[in-house]
């Protein structure tokens, strides 16, 4: 949930450990590490990796390397302290950076990647959600297996979660009748003894509920029941969050220190992979095993049975590259030898792209800004989180919408978008791939089934901040662009960066929804009982409110919302797939890919739940286990 160029965090100092612990600890000794034959290794510690990897260990019966470039970082109270972030942070975080965007007046926009044992769980804004199953449901007709439908995944996302009831919902809009048949829903889609702990938050600022309400009055219901399939409406969305302790709940914790104990479960840090290596065979390559560089040293790992890729959207296609597979043009511009064909590597790049508003407060409105405002409070907190992990320092901001376009523009403009939409479908150059996703894409916008906008309410500022003053920020983004970008490697050069072109705005459909929901969100402000809280709108300029000044704030302002996917598409072959239903890559028949990289189309959800299930999910799959129906024990 964190937004590349919209970040303002508050670093606070929490004196008391948490004391987390592994019992073992990861090696740094490269030497070391290869001197084990492994049954299977997996590339990148990260959301998916993590949890694979994990599995694959846990019945001990199988040899399995996790190699992950960053570090363990226990009881770090950047990662572990809910206030605090590792975004933008070297030790954690690999920085990337997008070319200059064309149509963004020339930006080059953050692009956050964990780079850390835990990958982007242990930096992301912690929000616990899923997707509606219409979505998952066009996953699977992608990838041509019912299994990544909802029913078929939802055993998955059950298995990933722990729910946490200690605190209840205390949301506006919610009924009796509603919330009781909520909790009932709960028990038949919600998972209670997972690894990840997902829990409410434990304060809400006046900002929440009267927001929230101002949505209800707009036409926006809440909803109850946002993981039941229905992800539409105004919702208190969950966090990653081990409510107990007050802390973060994420990969490292969660999957690897809790299996850190097997004998047969290796995990490498400080290491980079830098390529796969192949044998040939009559049935396509043999991956037998993975190059990475180590201390200043190469070093070459070995696997038995499969290798697979969790490095995630940006640096699983890198390393697919490297290793001779992907756009043979590409690869010949690099002196990289051709092993297989697939022109779709990198490509399809999906991110959400999102806009602000901002709201000076009126006196005496407390939100998160008052940890910058008075260094008496700020003390008081860092003194209550040391002692007991309570306290503002543990809560998170949590008013999500996810909303169609009917909700905020009426029928003339919603033909006029579907109008621009038709248009930017039909333009040269746009694939066949994109123009099946495009097709799915367009019956979500008309039906308005299928949420095409996100808004995050954030109560504390982020621009031109006054001291003493209290702001609320709402982050409008567009969730299904037509914006298709790429990720591939700048030279062959394994530990150089790759050139990420996210070619954000690059469709006048995007540009004009991003229009649509800066209005909309100007009305929010406009809208009681939230309007009673508010003083002044800050961002944009009030007085610049024709839709050429706010099509030039939209592409100086509008930013990324750290979901990326898409850059080794499950899909056929044929379509512009990079791997198959069981995520082997085409042409080879032990290469698999385990992470956001692999959905074909972006969801309109933030990505961690998903990806987690992914990973369980790719376990089953190499273990050839069947998914139990009921997928949270």
């Amino acid at each position: 949930m964190a937004r590349s160029s919209l970040r303002a965090v508050v670093f606070l100092a929490a004196c008391g450990a948490v004391r987390a612990g592994c019992a073992d600890y990861p090696t740094t000794d490269g030497s070391k590490f290869v001197q084990t034959e492994f049954d299977y290794l997996v590339i990148g510690a990260g959301t998916a990796g993590t949890a694979l990897s994990a599995r694959l260990a846990e019945d001990g019966t199988s040899t399995v390397g996790l190699i992950e470039a960053g570090l363990l970082h226990l009881n770090d109270e950047i990662i572990d302290v809910p206030a605090n972030s590792g975004v933008g942070n070297a030790t954690y975080d690999w920085n990337f950076v997008s070319t200059p965007q064309e149509h963004a007046n020339g930006r080059s926009l953050g692009l956050p990647r964990g780079k850390v044992v835990g990958g982007s769980s242990a930096i992301n804004g912690m929000a616990w959600g899923r997707a509606s199953a219409a979505e998952y449901d066009a996953w699977a007709e992608f990838a041509q297996d019912p299994s990544y439908g909802w029913a078929g995944f939802l055993p998955y996302l059950r298995k990933v979660e722990n729910l946490n009831h200690t605190l209840s919902n205390p949301y506006p809009g919610i009924s009796a009748e509603e919330a009781a048949h909520a909790a009932e829903t709960e028990k038949r889609v919600c998972g209670f003894s997972g690894p990840i702990t997902a829990s409410y938050n434990a304060h809400y600022f006046d900002t929440v509920p009267t927001y929230v309400e101002a949505l209800n009055n707009q036409g926006i219901p809440t909803n109850a029941e946002p993981l039941s399939g229905n992800a539409t409406g105004v919702f208190n969305t969950l966090a990653s969050l081990d409510r107990t302790a007050g802390v973060r709940s994420y990969g490292a914790t969660a999957y690897y220190c809790a299996n850190s104990d097997k004998p047969n479960f290796h995990l490498l840090v400080g290491a980079q992979a830098t390529k796969v290596l192949f044998t040939n065979s009559s049935a396509g390559l043999v991956a037998t095993g993975v190059e990475f560089a180590s201390g200043g040293q190469r070093f070459v790992a070995k696997a038995r049975k499969e290798v697979i890729l969790s490095a995630g959207t940006v640096q699983t296609p890198q390393l697919l590259e490297l290793s001779g597979i992907g756009n043979q043009t590409i690869l010949s511009a690099h002196n990289i030898t051709t092993l297989v064909d697939l022109p779709q590597v990198g490509e399809n790049f999906q991110e959400h792209l999102y806009v602000l508003i901002q709201w000076q407060l009126k006196d005496g409105v407390e939100t998160f800004d008052i940890l910058r405002n008075n260094k008496t409070v700020a003390a008081e907190q860092a003194a209550q989180y040391a002692k007991n992990h309570t306290g503002l320092l543990a809560d998170t901001n949590n008013a999500v919408a996810f909303i169609p376009v009917q909700s905020f523009v009426n029928d003339t403009r919603l033909q006029t978008l579907l109008d621009t939409f038709d248009a930017d479908a039909a333009a040269d150059g746009v694939s066949d791939f994109e123009k099946a996703q495009f097709k799915v894409q367009r019956e979500w916008i008309a039906d308005g089934n299928v949420a095409a906008v996100e808004l995050i309410q954030w109560s504390k500022g982020l621009l031109n901040l006054e001291n003493g003053a209290s702001y609320v920020v709402v982050l409008g983004g567009i969730l299904h662009p037509l914006s298709r970008g790429s990720s591939h490697i700048s030279s062959s050069d394994p530990l150089a960066a790759p050139t990420i072109d996210p070619k954000f705005l690059s469709r006048d459909f995007d540009t004009q929804v991003l229009l649509d929901v800066l209005k909309f969100l100007q009305k929010i402000g406009k809208t009681a009982p939230f309007s009673d809280l508010v003083a002044a709108q800050t961002n944009p300029d009030p007085n610049a409110q024709s839709d050429e000044e706010l099509l030039a704030y939209v592409r100086a302002g509008a930013a990324g919302g750290d979901h990326l996917i898409g850059t080794a598409a499950q899909a056929p072959r044929e379509q512009g797939g990079v791997v198959d239903a069981e995520l082997k890559v085409y042409g080879t028949t032990n290469l698999r890919v385990a992470d956001a990289s692999i959905l074909p189309i972006q969801l309109a959800a933030h990505t961690q739940a998903t990806i987690y299930a992914l990973g369980e999910k790719a376990a089953d799959l190499i273990k050839g286990v069947k998914a139990a129906s009921r997928g949270h024990h």
